[in-house]
């Protein structure tokens, strides 16, 4: 294991052998169930270099919500061997490799179980469950099942709870994270089984003394908006931006690398700049006040052109800047950086914890249910309503303001709506993402 950590990330990869296998079953209890299909495909170097499937003769009936669920009827497997007959030829198959399920916590009990029952030694091979794995790599995700999860990396996905198609699919999602390892500059092979923290598809962090033309380059390749944060000793904040990729964001942001004595540097990408200015607000009251001027400066010129803040100072802590009126509306909803998601603020409280991050069109009583929970503390005056700076209020209204004369990235509605038009309110909001699909193309893209 030590030589092979000091192999370069290609290296390291390439040289593993995976066995992805996926179980079909009569149903989940190990004692009494069995296996009706069985699926399973190597991979080396990087590729599928083969496969197998058998379907089995349970001895048992196969439940009618099986059947619907995997399409394998009580004909299908009539002339099918018994799991003893092939069990040899499976466990041949797997060998020493490293074990692959998208839900290993299932998979290789229950396998397992059949060993037992025959009389064998149990699985002692290592194994990675690639469902796991999804929810270290993007951990904003909502759902990780494998059916979503082939949508969204483009993986030819045609049968689902079908043994070897399932199997198939994890490969090919199993392969395309191997490659974000690599990408991510994998050092040892134990980052694998426990990457928490290390390569999240989200983020990246630098430490000085990286070379600024990597630190160029990694920026350069953003392909969704982001939140830079620079720390000190102690994780002291020296400098924050919100950064959509623009040639001044990089050379505002290559600046400060260049003249703050910083350690660390934190990329973190988000949806719309919206929610990244909700999440920048925290950041931007520890700076001082000449940074905070330098970076509000910068934001009315990327994102408000033309537009000018009232000259006020911060110290008037009172004024709101152009205030949004009663009649602006309540709540408003973005995309998420994820495909499908979505985020809903209320207007008078925009905080990471008062958002929430729904799937849609899944979600949709979990999002009415939201708005009518919130809307009774909006009417009852309970709402908290966290503390922005004046500076930064006053651009946020601003762009607010821009974005709901222009159409454009988020859907602004009064509580009253959905609650007594709900069919008038999801209409507008399919028309609204209809114009307003999810531009950022992630997690296929990723830092």
């Amino acid at each position: 294991m030590a030589d092979q950590d000091n192999q370069n990330p290609h290296e390291l990869i390439s040289n593993l052998k995976f066995c992805v296998f996926d179980l079909e079953t009569t149903g989940g209890n190990h004692k009494s169930d069995k296996i009706i299909e069985i699926g399973m495909v190597r991979i080396e170097n990087l590729e599928v270099v083969d496969s197998r499937d058998f379907l089995i003769q349970p001895e048992i009936r196969i439940p009618e919500f099986i059947q619907k669920l995997t399409s394998i009827s009580p004909e299908d497997v009539e002339g099918a061997p018994l799991i003893e007959d092939v069990i040899e030829n499976i466990l041949e198959f797997m060998s020493d490799t490293i074990l692959v399920a998208h839900n290993t916590s299932f998979d290789i009990p229950f396998f397992n179980s059949v060993l037992k029952r025959l009389g064998k030694p149990e699985l002692e091979n290592r194994s990675l469950c690639t469902n796991l794995m999804t929810k270290y790599l993007v951990p904003n995700l909502m759902n990780s099942n494998l059916n979503y999860m082939s949508k969204i990396f483009d993986i030819h996905h045609k049968k689902a709870h079908r043994a070897l198609d399932d199997a198939m699919a994890t490969a090919q999602l199993l392969i395309r994270y191997l490659h974000i390892f690599i990408d991510k500059d994998i050092q040892k092979i134990n980052h694998l089984y426990y990457p928490r923290n290390r390569y999240e598809l989200d983020r990246v962090n630098f430490k000085k003394g990286v070379e600024l033309d990597e630190i160029r380059k990694k920026l350069s390749a953003l392909k969704a908006p982001g939140l830079i944060t620079l720390k000190g000793e102690n994780g002291i904040i020296l400098y924050a931006l919100p950064f959509r990729g623009s040639k001044n964001d990089t050379e505002v942001v290559m600046d400060k690398i260049q003249t703050l004595d910083w350690e660390t540097l934190t990329i973190k990408l988000h949806g719309p700049l919206i929610e990244i200015l909700i999440h920048f607000n925290n950041l931007f009251t520890k700076l001082d006040s000449q940074t905070r001027s330098e970076i509000i400066k910068h934001l009315w010129s990327e994102y408000l052109p033309g537009k000018q803040p009232v000259q006020k100072t911060e110290l008037e802590e009172d004024i709101e800047g152009p205030v949004i009126g009663k009649d602006f509306g309540d709540f408003f909803i973005v995309n998420h950086l994820v495909p499908e998601q979505l985020i809903i603020y209320p207007i008078q409280s925009m905080h990471p914890k008062t958002e929430l991050i729904f799937r849609y069109p899944g979600h949709r009583k979990k999002l009415i249910q939201y708005i009518n929970s919130k809307s009774s503390r909006l009417s009852a005056n309970k709402l908290k309503k966290p503390h922005f700076n004046p500076l930064l209020r006053e651009f946020i209204d601003n762009y607010l303001i821009d974005c709901k004369e222009k159409e454009q990235e988020l859907f602004v509605f009064k509580k009253s709506l959905p609650t007594k038009k709900q069919d008038e309110f999801f209409k507008e909001l399919d028309d609204f993402l209809a114009k307003n699909p999810n531009p950022y193309n992630y997690p296929k893209e990723y830092i």
